[in-house]
């Protein structure tokens, strides 16, 4: 069993995480916009090209790009692959559907990744994490609502995603913390051009308009912003601690509905989006209340030879 984090470690966790969902959020508002009149395989080419070098450019002068082609570590393929499997399922269902709607579906992620992480991680997960996850989950079916009506193909896709992005989530903990994160941007963006233009050919593209371009330049800085931010979350803290903050991804969907796309959420989806904010709330309470009694560990030898420098 991997020895616990301490306090200000989940902490750095979940604000990382925060920020991360903030910067994904605005990236699949843009997306979102640009898919009015752009095919999604040709928003991921244009958006990759346009951060691509930016990423590049600012990761030089960090210094980040050192042996850059020592491509050793598995965990960073396995990252990539889940990266590409979760743009091409999660943004093709994104264009078809309500945004607050596609992003509830996509808040299984916590629950997955944190089971992901006690099963194949050895991840001590407590019954009243357990129960605040799952309390959670129902919030996030009050949401959706599940049933015949609705619930389409392209929700289904939008679920296949969330196997994909606790692949990537698992794989980025798995990492050797040697591996920058803005290495870690940059693979993931260049993977993703001929990921765009392997699926052209079933959506053919538009005339590239000044607004298409604009959005997707949006879209390029926060998903290169996110792209670093998930890899710090996924390293500080217990994986346990910082998923559940992926539901304030939902709180910031329905906002952004509401002011760009004027649409309005009902009674239920209020009452789900509550729930969330307090399943995370009674998170950090938990973490506050360990660290003033912690409760004694076994010490675990046990070192990942892929966390190794």
């Amino acid at each position: 069993m991997p020895p616990a984090r301490s306090l200000s470690e989940n902490y750095r966790g979940i604000l990382y995480m925060v920020a991360a969902c903030s910067c994904l959020i605005l990236n699949d508002t843009f997306v979102k916009l640009a898919s009015e009149n752009a095919s999604i395989p040709q928003i991921i080419v244009l958006r990759s090209l346009i951060a691509l070098p930016l990423v590049v450019l600012f990761s030089w002068r960090q210094g980040a790009l050192r042996n850059f082609f020592a491509f050793r570590d598995r965990y960073l393929w396995l990252r990539t692959i889940g990266e590409i499997g979760a743009n091409a399922t999660f943004l093709s269902a994104l264009a078809r559907l309500e945004i607050a709607n596609i992003t509830a579906i996509a808040q299984t992620t916590p629950l997955a990744v944190t089971a992901a992480a006690a099963l194949c991680l050895g991840e001590k997960v407590g019954v009243r994490r357990w129960l605040a996850i799952l309390i959670g989950f129902l919030a996030v079916l009050l949401v959706i609502r599940p049933g015949m009506e609705g619930f389409n193909a392209w929700s289904l896709l939008a679920l296949c995603s969330v196997g994909f992005i606790v692949l990537r989530d698992l794989s980025s903990r798995a990492m050797a913390l040697s591996i920058h994160p803005l290495k870690v941007a940059v693979i993931s963006l260049a993977a993703l051009i001929p990921l765009g233009l392997a699926m052209s050919p079933f959506e053919p593209w538009r005339d590239i308009t000044p607004s298409v371009l604009t959005l997707c330049l949006g879209s390029a800085v926060t998903i290169s912003v996110a792209y670093v931010l998930l890899v710090n979350a996924m390293r500080h803290g217990e994986i346990s601690v910082v998923a559940p903050f992926r539901y304030v991804f939902l709180v910031w969907a329905i906002l952004i509905q509401v002011t760009v796309f004027s649409v309005w959420p009902d009674s239920l989806t209020l009452l789900g989006s509550a729930i969330l904010v307090a399943t995370g709330l009674y998170t950090v309470y938990r973490e506050r209340a360990v660290a003033r009694n912690p409760a004694p560990r076994a010490v675990s030898t046990f070192v990942p030879a892929s966390r190794s420098a």
